[in-house]
């Protein structure tokens, strides 16, 4: 692809979840990336988790507003982008601006700003390409998520972390529907899964994730003996259709409205005391879900919420 379309969102708020949510429609609207550049109040509202002192930002970078920066392949209609984060942005005023940027490889330059992350409290995110220290009760996974949507980071999945942590026992037999970079996969298999099967429509992801895979497999610390003792498959699917492994854990952190589509599925594929652990649910989303959710027989067990986003833990309800 010779070019590429940059559509840059200006407004002038500091709020971490308004620019996160906002920053999901464009990925919704078909982005290929999204950065935000720059806001201090932004960094201010996600605090350094290692207790590391940021650099001084120059006066032009601390008083400009807010922009969050999306790349598509091709040329958006700029009325249907607004109608579409309208909603999100509520009273702020903001503008939409696109232009034609020659190709670079700004998937990888992002690379510069991604650096390890606590998600949990014994667990951290690590790119493999960081020379990563970890202590001494301290779990790592080794992550590079290329184009797939799954750096760690984000809330949907750190909710789906925090789900299985709080559900696991070991010995499970985990489906990860729409695995993205394989994050909630490996989570697993850290926690002590018998067996992980992740599914993604996209190629391109799993592709991501079984090189992310081959990450685990090869450190030096202790971690690899985990993933052999685990086996993972990756394979390209749409939801759950021709699956036929029975489960004890289904975990998906993909659209509600695209979740609704896998219930059924879902309820054909996991055991009577099992858990359906769903994820990356916007709040004023979650009604309509819990609703699909009843309708489908399907039981809720816990709600966790995080900066403006919902998951759900769930149990088979009578049929």
């Amino acid at each position: 692809m010779e070019n590429w379309i940059k559509v840059v969102v200006t407004l002038d708020t500091l709020d971490a979840t308004t620019i996160d949510l906002l920053s999901h429609v464009l990925f919704e609207q078909g982005a290929i990336g999204v950065e935000v550049d720059y806001a201090q109040g932004y960094l201010e509202n996600h605090p350094n988790l290692f207790g590391e002192l940021a650099d001084p930002l120059p006066k032009e970078i601390l008083e400009h507003q807010t922009e969050i920066i999306a790349y598509f392949e091709e040329e958006q209609d700029a009325t249907l982008l607004e109608q579409a984060l309208s909603p999100i942005a509520g009273a702020i005023p903001f503008v939409v601006e696109q232009t034609i940027i020659p190709n670079e490889n700004w998937q990888d330059n992002w690379k510069v700003h991604y650096h390890p992350q606590r998600i949990s409290r014994y667990l951290t995110i690590v790119p493999v390409w960081e020379d990563y220290v970890a202590d001494e009760q301290e779990r790592c996974i080794y992550l590079d998520p290329g184009l797939a949507f799954g750096t760690g980071n984000h809330p949907t999945t750190q909710l789906g972390v925090q789900a299985l942590e709080m559900y696991m026992r070991g010995g499970e037999r985990v489906l990860d529907v729409g695995t993205g970079s394989g994050v909630l996969a490996f989570v697993a298999a850290v926690y002590g899964a018998q067996k992980v099967w992740g599914y993604d429509l996209d190629p391109q992801a799993v592709e991501s994730a079984q090189q992310n895979l081959a990450y685990q497999l090869v450190r030096q610390d202790g971690l690899a003996t985990t993933f052999q003792r685990c086996p993972i498959e990756f394979s390209v699917n749409d939801l759950l259709k021709g699956v036929t492994h029975q489960a004890d854990i289904i975990v998906a952190n993909i659209l509600p409205h695209i979740l609704v589509n896998m219930f059924d599925d879902a309820r054909k594929l996991l055991t009577d005391k099992g858990y359906l652990i769903l994820g990356g649910i916007l709040q004023e989303k979650a009604a309509e879900l819990e609703a699909d959710l009843a309708q489908h027989q399907w039981r809720i067990v816990q709600k966790i919420e995080l900066n403006g986003w919902v998951g759900y833990v769930a149990q088979k309800g009578e049929a």
